[in-house]
């Protein structure tokens, strides 16, 4: 039965004496590597080798008077020469093959040199550590084979005792220095050999393992090139066979995605046709809700004449709102259409920079903005269409009242080569990068949903962006979401020789007084006219009234208050969180409360919307006195 060790030598195809490998060639290519990793330490070693030998020729002279000439002969006329010689030989091609016996040679001369030295001068300690010096250089950096090792050692140990027998002048020593001297040297021989031969154990170990690991990755690459190959050739043959199924499956793809195409744009225009028609319906009814509404008040005998006046501004202001949203319908229905027509006249832009800062001012004062008109055309007049640069400006400005809280905002123009260039710029919210593009389209806003939260058709835009390309410019943004917009425009700059001077009238903001009232009802309106209106009708009853301006707020008051509201007026557009949502988080804290759902869009299924999310009832506006007063009536009566 063979041992570990055996099996472990049999695997590795190793002789377990020798270290050479069984397979020649595996052999020949270790030999080869191992004289290549070899070759540079080699040749320094003997560089350092033949130094030392000439170096330590100087403490001869100290230690060694009386032998001066033996060891210069030793040293520089034997030694050195034969070592110089191989460093010389390991240049030619020759010594590849020769190497491991030059090496050798090369040991035995200078391990015999210095073992001739020290017995010479046994005294001297230097040639004791010299001679341990040829040991290790010899088993560790001249790369000698561990046998070649081995036998160079014993040769020299072999010299240093058979020296005497051939010289009487090195008879003198004893048999006890001698065989003191030849223990430490046979064991530093034995230990060197030992570390040598594990040493180059685990080299040729290491070496048939890459050999080994090199014959599997060939053989691997080689499976894998012959697989390739076979996949190629399938490949090539599903893919011609294929071919005709292929073109069939596009053909009919591309049917597909045109039929899927063609059903998305069919949804959208749905959804933003849907959208739209909810979003008109919601800026006619509003001011119609305070048209309607607020008539109906004045109608009343008994209201005071201040009242009256105010009711009657609160109606003029809505139809102003409802004549705009009538505008910007008829304007857009013109463009859709493409029957815009340009009446070109005189227009000096001095005159509309001050016809505008005259309509704004008390706008932005409202709002605690600063307004500013820069005009950087001087007392110019060009020829253009009056009405749609005004309406430009108007939307621009509009909205950027509409949309800053807090800052300024600045309007201006320059003339570039052969257009004016306007800009409307803000320190609003802005407009999110991903919104900028669609602002301009028509029929699509930046925000279609619920929670919007300002009132507008948001067609200003798209009407703007035609009236500028009909007056031959174009229209874009800059906006950064949380610091402001600016809106840029050009028209072409045609020069005029006359200047325009238009009249044109003023608006006029009356406030309203909040009558105070017992009986508590929570008003949910982001509106102000129609709040103001519900005011009115309810405050002739005992009624107090709390008004919430948006879903959230409404919610919130609920929670704080509920032990003290009997009723609930819900609006369903709000900002921030719709009326929907609202009265679903109110249900879920109280379910007996009544809730009455009011809104201006007022389409099909909004009722049972409204109903589905826990209101009691529903009112559309404009909203009725008598309507609204019975309903709340019934509601008070059933409570009794």
């Amino acid at each position: 039965m063979k041992t570990g060790k055996n099996k472990r030598f049999e695997e590795l195809g190793i002789k377990r004496w020798s270290l050479f490998f069984n397979d020649e060639r595996t052999e020949s290519k270790y030999r080869e590597e191992y004289f290549n990793n070899s070759i540079y330490s080699f040749r320094l070693a003997f560089v350092i080798a033949i130094l030392l030998y000439a170096l330590f020729g100087v403490l001869d002279v100290y230690t060694s008077e009386r032998f001066i000439k033996e060891f210069f002969t030793i040293r520089y006329l034997v030694v050195i020469p034969f070592l110089i010689l191989v460093l010389a030989a390991s240049y030619f091609h020759f010594f590849k093959k020769t190497w491991q016996y030059f090496t050798l040679s090369a040991y035995i001369v200078g391990g015999s040199g210095i073992a001739i030295m020290l017995l010479l001068n046994p005294s001297n300690l230097y040639y004791y550590g010299g001679l341990f010096l040829i040991f290790i250089a010899g088993y560790f950096f001249i790369h000698l084979h561990y046998l070649y090792a081995i036998c160079a050692g014993l040769v020299v140990i072999f010299c240093y005792n058979i020296a005497p027998f051939f010289s009487a002048s090195l008879q003198h020593l004893s048999i006890e220095y001698q065989l003191i001297s030849n223990t430490f040297f046979i064991s530093a021989n034995l230990i060197a050999a030992v570390a040598l031969y594990n040493n180059q154990l685990v080299a040729r170990t290491e070496f048939y393992q890459r050999r080994l690991l090199s014959m599997q990755q060939m053989r691997i690459k080689n499976i894998n090139e012959n697989l390739e190959k076979k996949v190629a050739e399938r490949t090539e043959l599903l893919n011609n066979r294929n071919k005709a199924l292929k073109e069939e499956i596009d053909y009919r793809k591309s049917i597909e995605e045109k039929l899927l195409v063609a059903k998305e744009q069919a949804e959208e225009s749905d959804r933003l046709k849907t959208a739209f028609l909810a979003n008109m319906s919601h800026e006619i009814r509003t001011p119609m809700n305070g048209i309607i509404g607020f008539l109906d008040m004045i109608a009343d005998p008994q209201i005071s004449q201040n009242e009256r006046e105010q009711y009657l501004d609160i109606v003029k202001q809505s139809g102003n709102r409802l004549l705009q949203t009538i505008n910007d319908i008829v304007e857009i229905s013109k463009i859709e259409a493409g029957e815009l027509q340009e009446n070109i006249a005189p227009v000096n832009i001095g005159d509309t920079f001050s016809y505008l800062n005259d309509f704004f001012a008390p706008k932005a004062q409202l709002k605690n903005l600063a307004i500013k008109f820069k005009n950087g055309c001087s007392d110019t007049t060009i020829m253009t269409d009056s009405n749609k640069l005004e309406s430009i400006l108007t939307n621009l400005i509009n909205n950027a009242i509409k949309f800053t809280e807090y800052g300024s905002i600045e309007i201006g123009v320059t003339p570039q080569n052969d257009v004016l260039e306007f800009y409307v710029k803000d320190t609003g919210q802005g407009i999110p990068a991903d919104r900028q593009k669609a602002i301009f389209d028509r029929f699509v806003q930046a925000d279609l949903s619920l929670t919007r939260g300002h009132e507008g058709t948001g067609l200003g835009l798209s009407i703007a962006k035609a009236y500028t390309e009909a007056l031959g410019g174009t229209i874009w943004i800059q906006s950064e979401a949380g610091k402001g917009t600016t809106f840029f425009f050009t028209i072409a700059l045609v020069f005029g020789d006359h200047q325009t001077n238009v009249t044109r009238p003023e608006l006029k903001n009356t406030p309203n007084a909040i009558p105070q009232e017992n009986i508590r009802i929570l008003v949910a309106e982001d509106d102000a006219v129609s709040f103001n209106l519900i005011r009115s009708i309810l405050s002739p009853r005992k009624y107090e009234i709390i008004h919430a301006k948006n879903g959230r707020e409404a919610v919130q008051l609920f929670t704080e208050k509920h032990d003290e509201i009997a009723l609930i007026l819900m609006d369903l557009k709000m900002p921030q969180m719709d009326g929907i949502e609202a009265t679903r988080r109110i249900r879920e804290l109280n379910n007996t409360i009544p809730i009455i759902a009011q809104t201006a869009f007022a389409l099909s299924g909004d009722k049972e919307l409204a109903l589905e999310a826990g209101c009691n009832d529903y009112l559309a506006k404009p909203i009725k006195r008598n309507e609204l007063q019975n309903k709340i009536s019934q509601f008070f009566t059933r409570k009794k």
